[in-house]
C-alpha cells in the first residue's frame, strides 16, 4: 500500500483559509502568494483523494471531507507545537558533568551561586576528587570537564598557576626526618613537594594520614606532619598554621591550574566550564598562565 503523508505546512495553510474566509487573506497572513496558497490545496486534496471546498458557494465552505480534515487538522498542530515546546524546554535547560580538584573545593559555593545567577537555566553536576582521577574520567567521557592541579590532559586550557607555602608546626630534632603529609603518588602537589624536598636536601619520612587532601589537611591541623597547600589556605582556616621559615626550604614553585575537556564536549558547555572554573578560583593565589 502507498504510503501517503500530510505534512504540517499543509495543514496550517489549510487552518489559515478557514480562519481567513478565504484564500486572498490567508496568503496575507502567510507571507506568500495566493497562487502558493492555491497549489498547496490541489496538492493537500490530492493526498486526500477529495476536494476540501465546495468552490461554486459563496462565501467559502467547506466539504465533509474539508470540516474532517480539519478537525484534525487542528489536534495535529497542537501536538507539533506541543513536541517543539518540550524539545524548547529540554535544550534551555542544559547540564553537563564537571569535576573540581578536592584543593579548590573551598570556591564551589561561589562558583554555584554565580552559576545560578548567570545561567539559571543549566544544570551544573559537580563531582571532587583528585586531579589524576578526575582527569581519567574526563579522558573517558564520564565527565565533559574538570578543573585540575597540575594535571595535564590532552585538552586543556591553562588559567593560571597556584603559589603555594609550607604549613605544618611539627617539633622536629636534630637529625630527625621532617614527617611530610602526601596525597599518593600521582597527585601533581605531592610530587612537587617530594621534588623540592629533594632539591633542598631536606630528609623526611611519610606520615601515614595520606588518604585524600582532607586527611592531609586535617594531620597538618593536629600537629602531626608538614605538608604544602596553596600560600592563602590558612585564610579559609585558621587552625592551619604556616611553617617557620627555613624549616623545609623555599616553598615549592606554583602549579600550572587547568581545565580540563573531554574530547567530544559542546561548545555551549565549554563556556559554561570555563566560567564556572573561573568562579572556582575567584580568591585563589594564582600568578598569571
Amino acid at each position: 500500500m502507498l504510503q501517503r503523508d500530510i505534512e504540517v505546512k499543509l495543514l496550517r495553510t489549510l487552518l489559515a483559509v478557514v480562519n481567513e474566509d478565504g484564500f486572498s487573506r490567508a496568503a496575507e497572513s502567510l507571507h506568500v502568494t495566493q497562487p502558493t496558497v492555491s497549489q498547496q490545496m490541489q496538492r493537500l486534496e490530492s493526498i486526500i483523494q477529495a476536494p476540501l471546498f465546495q468552490r461554486t458557494k459563496r462565501p467559502l465552505r467547506l466539504t465533509p471531507a474539508g470540516r474532517e480534515l480539519v478537525a484534525h487538522a487542528r489536534r495535529v498542530i497542537l501536538l507539533n507545537n506541543e513536541v517543539l515546546d518540550k524539545l524548547s524546554a529540554i535544550r534551555s535547560h542544559e547540564s553537563f558533568r564537571m569535576g573540581c580538584s578536592i584543593h579548590f573545593a573551598e570556591g564551589l559555593r561561589t562558583m554555584l551561586t554565580q552559576l545560578a545567577a548567570e545561567r539559571p537555566n543549566l544544570r551544573c553536576c559537580m563531582v571532587t576528587g583528585v586531579s589524576a582521577t578526575l582527569a581519567d574520567q574526563v579522558a573517558e567521557g564520564e565527565l565533559e570537564a574538570a578543573l585540575l592541579l597540575g594535571t595535564v590532559t590532552d585538552r586543556r586550557e591553562t588559567l593560571g598557576h597556584l603559589r603555594l607555602g609550607w604549613y605544618g608546626h611539627v617539633p622536629v630534632a636534630p637529625g630527625e626526618r621532617v614527617p611530610i603529609a602526601l596525597t599518593g603518588d600521582r597527585s601533581a602537589l605531592s610530587i612537587r613537594i617530594v621534588e623540592t624536598l629533594a632539591e633542598h636536601g631536606i630528609a623526611w619520612r611519610p606520615v601515614p594520614w595520606n588518604t585524600d587532601p582532607l586527611a592531609v589537611r586535617a594531620a597538618v591541623q593536629a600537629g602531626l606532619a608538614y605538608t604544602a597547600l596553596d600560600e592563602n589556605a590558612h585564610h579559609n582556616h585558621p587552625e592551619l598554621r604556616p611553617a617557620r621559615p627555613g624549616t623545609l626550604g623555599p616553598a615549592p614553585a606554583p602549579l600550572p591550574v587547568y581545565l580540563a575537556l573531554s574530547p567530544t564536549v559542546s561548545p555551549s558547555v565549554v563556556d559554561a566550564a570555563r566560567s564556572a572554573a573561573r568562579a572556582t578560583l575567584e580568591g585563589a593565589p594564582l600568578s598569571p598562565p
